[in-house]
């Protein structure tokens, strides 16, 4: 009789399905895989998904709970990296650099793995919460969006910490709402008659900043 699979085993499986997962969701969304597409492209079975990890909710969190932290720690990284220095030289931190450490996993080189997943996430969160979205959010996000709110608050001090928390929330959705807007039904693209594309990541990392930096550094009025 075969005995258990070996605890390196069992987490090489673990791994295969859930890289198999973000290359699937990142293409078909993360409501159009079904289990028998990821399990063939994962090259297990069905039993496998159930064995480890108890269902395809599960899976899903544990795909996106890896996807967050790995991807919230090189912002958070990036963020301090800024602050340091700007504390060194005695000078606020740059609301453009912020705001690029911020965008850089949406439209950096792996935006079209890492950027797509985490605005799903985001957009599935915002639009049919469930207990599994809130608490990615919660452990991944929060945490993250409270440094970067920090940070902005320092650069630009004379908005008010409050309204700096809701220019945070529009600056992500500002991102997210962008990154939803890709394929044949591109609505940037018939707007412009193909002269603009979502697909141009340079153009859109450059406009996403300026267009978040101006919202940023806007005075507050009232």
């Amino acid at each position: 009789m075969p005995g258990r699979p070996s605890p390196s085993s069992d987490r090489l499986t673990q791994q295969k399905i859930i890289d198999s997962a973000l290359a699937l969701y990142a293409e078909k969304g993360i409501d159009g895989v079904p289990v028998r597409a990821l399990t063939s492209h994962a090259g297990v079975n069905v039993a496998a998904i159930h064995y480890h990890f108890g269902s395809t909710e599960a899976l899903a969190e544990a795909v996106f709970g890896e996807l967050s932290a790995r991807v919230n720690k090189r912002r958070t990284r990036a963020l301090q990296e800024l602050t340091s220095a700007a504390e060194a030289t005695g000078h606020k931190p740059d609301v453009e650099d912020i705001v690029d450490a911020f965008v850089a996993p949406y439209v950096g080189p792996d935006a079209a793995t890492e950027g797509q997943l985490l605005a799903q996430l985001i957009l599935k969160h915002r639009l049919a919460p469930s207990a599994m979205t809130e608490r990615v959010i919660k452990k991944h996000f929060d945490p993250m969006a409270k440094q970067f709110v920090a940070a902005l608050h320092d650069a630009v001090p004379e908005i008010p910490l409050e309204l700096m928390y809701l220019r945070y929330m529009l600056m992500v959705s500002t991102v997210v709402l962008s990154l939803s807007d890709r394929g044949r039904t591109s609505r940037l693209q018939r707007l412009s008659g193909s002269k603009a594309t979502a697909a141009d990541r340079q153009t859109i990392r450059t406009a996403l900043i300026d267009f978040i930096v101006g919202g940023i550094r806007a005075p507050a009025s009232g």
